[in-house]
């Protein structure tokens, strides 16, 4: 989601985004402060006003920040700062107590060079030795920062030439600089190619920083810090890290707190790096060419990062994210692995890879191993600590592919890269070591017959890729419907949902689920169903097939988001929908139920889960209590919608509404609520 210039369960849960930021400039007068645009431009900028007994209103910055030359008012080189943005002050003081010496300055950036511009207070001007300092650590991959220290010397008109200087080396290559006088002091405007700075071209985010002023016998600075110590500097944020703060960060109080985690790397390719960063619980990806390089992208990780790392997963030859995260799941928690790709710089990074591979509670755990190659995933079970066939009986994850348990069927499975996303491409299944007449079910390594054996798992048709299966009736549903070959399948499955032991095409165009094959109604025919809830095909998140009715048979699973209107700011409402298709071709809803409701920052994410029944033929529907961010049980707007209580969709269940869970069950025709 991408808002102004990510849920679908676990770990896709709390949606993200990517937002732009709307760069306004200008200094104020005295008009400007009864001005409620600009009282809220100043509010989100970081801007503190202050007036000076009948002067003119003077607006500074909170701090050092790389702002985008505005096209309508570039820097002229002149040494007048007419046409900066609020600039930020000398607050510290590193050596000398002279309140006579002080400085504002502001930096501003395009595609071809840095600007500097300073406005100086020194009645006792040196010209060749006062000077501005401006030092810029920028980090690199690997943790490292390369700093740049640039000595801007003022000269004197009529008698000294300004100079650009690296710290107390040579010029500048390429660096121009121009004064003129004001007040009891000078002003400055200097400009500095992108070739004497190129780690900071090409790594416009996540740079720290500090701008002095140096004299004799002392020295002010923005912040605290030096060219020594990168990391006690400030940020200096770019244009998308400040639309990252005013949007994301400063609402949510995390503006002033170091990043959990933060890592330099080139994930478009483009040879331009991004900079990921997890604040608090918000994993974020922000670049000067990313999303057109004026906006960011998050997510909620909802829950605890571990771990997060960038490497060439997809064999694309550009870095993914790789993301570990836990979560708490009743009295337990469970821990996800994501792979995160940016696939387009003009588009938002796609979840391309999602498997729970740790269950924990107590001292109890089942972890799966997890080997990244290039372009291949492998994950194996691991031996399990404190539980076993008998004892384990935790819900199973159907949002992201679930663990592989070491008394399950399948020992490993290898995912490949298909071009989009990682596909499961091959199983290695668990070793039989039965002896004659042993019960089936048992664990393939397990030759105890005290231990118990497992109960079957409700079959499940085999899911492949679509394909050519009836492509004449698909041509003749495209005819019927309108709908021109260029709109594509958004899925495009081959399983058996309806009549003979034949499979099924079955494909998701537009809104509509379509059903046709050389089995399904005689070959002759097709049926499709339109999702209703749905008011765009884009808000249709996922289709899958599962077999959780029991009748050897795939149910079609949708996922997606609805906008209830009539509220403000636009409700999204996430649900979960299952259908049914019966042998005469009917498509029929035989469940819904809401899994989260997000109203701009705010959000309630609830928990659902498919476990086998207690005959283990059927799959359960559980539904529990998530968490909620944002809100609490005083400010959320909507009361707990009793379970069964509507014939539309089964409620979303609160952290605070008294339901500690609901767990559905087939009847036969529909999945209905019973005691949990």
């Amino acid at each position: 989601m991408r808002f102004a210039p990510f849920a679908l369960a676990a770990w896709l849960v709390a949606c993200g985004g990517a937002a732009g930021r709307d760069s306004q400039r200008g200094v104020a007068s005295p008009a400007d402060e009864a001005d409620p645009a600009f009282s809220a431009y100043a509010a989100t900028h970081g801007i503190r006003t202050l007036n000076g007994g009948g002067e003119p209103t003077e607006v500074f910055a909170d701090g050092l920040r790389l702002e985008r030359v505005d096209k309508e008012r570039p820097v002229k080189l002149d040494g007048v700062l007419g046409e900066w943005p609020a600039m930020t002050k000398t607050t510290v003081t590193v050596r000398g107590a002279n309140p006579k010496i002080g400085m504002s300055v502001g930096l501003m950036v395009d595609d071809a060079k840095l600007y500097v511009g300073a406005d100086v207070s020194d009645p006792g001007f040196v010209a060749g030795r006062d000077h501005v300092s401006l030092i810029l650590a920028v980090p690199e991959p690997g943790g490292a920062h390369t700093v740049y220290n640039l000595a801007l010397y003022a000269g004197k008109p009529g008698e000294s030439e300004g100079s650009v200087r690296f710290g107390r080396r040579g010029q500048v290559p390429g660096a121009k600089i121009v004064e003129a006088p004001s007040g009891s002091g000078y002003s400055l405007e200097a400009s500095v190619p992108w070739s004497a700075l190129p780690q900071a071209h090409i790594t416009l985010v996540g740079i720290r920083g500090v701008a002095q002023y140096v004299t004799n016998d002392s020295v002010v600075a923005t912040g605290p810090g030096d060219g020594a110590h990168p990391l006690d500097m400030p940020w200096v944020p770019s244009e998308p890290e400040l639309a990252m703060i005013e949007q994301l960060l400063a609402p949510k109080g995390l503006a002033k707190i170091p990043p959990e985690a933060e890592i330099i790397a080139d994930l478009t390719g483009d040879g331009v790096r991004e900079r990921v960063a997890v604040f608090d619980h918000y994993l974020t990806i922000c670049g000067t060419s990313f999303l057109g390089g004026n906006a960011f992208f998050y997510r909620d990780l909802v829950g605890e990062l571990v771990k997060v790392e960038v490497r060439d997963v997809t064999g694309r030859g550009k870095e993914d994210v790789i993301a570990r995260r836990r979560a708490s799941m009743g009295d337990g928690t469970r821990e996800y692995l994501e792979v995160l790709s940016v696939l387009d710089e003009n588009q938002e990074p796609r979840v391309t890879f999602a498997h729970e591979i740790g269950v924990r509670q107590s001292d109890r755990r089942v972890d799966d191993a997890v080997r990244l190659g290039h372009g291949t995933i492998e994950v194996s079970v691991k031996p399990p600590t404190g539980w076993d066939v008998a004892t384990y009986s935790e819900p199973t994850a159907t949002d992201v592919a679930p663990i592989l348990l070491p008394w399950g069927a399948v020992r490993s499975e290898t995912w490949r890269w298909d071009g989009s996303r990682f596909a499961r491409s091959h199983e290695v299944f668990q070793k039989e070591q039965r002896p004659p007449g042993d019960v089936a079910g048992r664990p393939a390594d397990s030759e105890d017959p005290s231990v118990p054996p497992r109960p079957p798992e409700p079959p499940t048709p085999k899911v492949a890729r679509g394909g050519a299966l009836a492509g004449d009736l698909l041509a003749v549903y495209r005819r019927d419907r309108g709908i021109g070959s260029d709109l594509r399948p958004k899925v495009d499955l081959q399983v058996q949902v309806a009549g003979d032991e034949q499979p099924e095409r079955v494909l998701l165009i537009g809104r509509d689920i379509v059903v046709l094959g050389p089995g399904f109604k005689g070959g002759s025919a097709y049926s499709y169903a339109t999702l209703a809830p749905f008011e765009d095909a884009s808000d249709i998140k996922d289709l899958s097939a599962r077999d959780l009715t029991g009748d050897g048979k795939a149910d079609l699973i949708v996922r997606g988001v609805r906008h209830p209107g009539g509220a403000r700011p636009p409700v999204d409402s996430e649900i979960l929908l299952v259908y049914q298709v019966d042998d005469a071709g009917g498509i029929t809803r035989v469940f819904g139920i809401e899994t989260a409701r997000e109203q701009g920052a705010k959000r309630v994410q609830g928990l659902v889960q498919f476990i086998p029944s207690a005959g283990a033929k059927t799959f359960d529907v559980v539904a529990a209590p998530g968490r909620a961010t944002g809100w609490t049980r005083k400010t959320y707007p909507w009361p707990q919608e009793p379970p069964g209580g509507s014939a539309d969709l089964e409620p979303l269940l609160l952290p605070w509404g008294g339901v500690k869970s609901v767990r559905y069950s087939w009847n036969g025709s529909q999945f209905v609520p019973g005691a949990e």
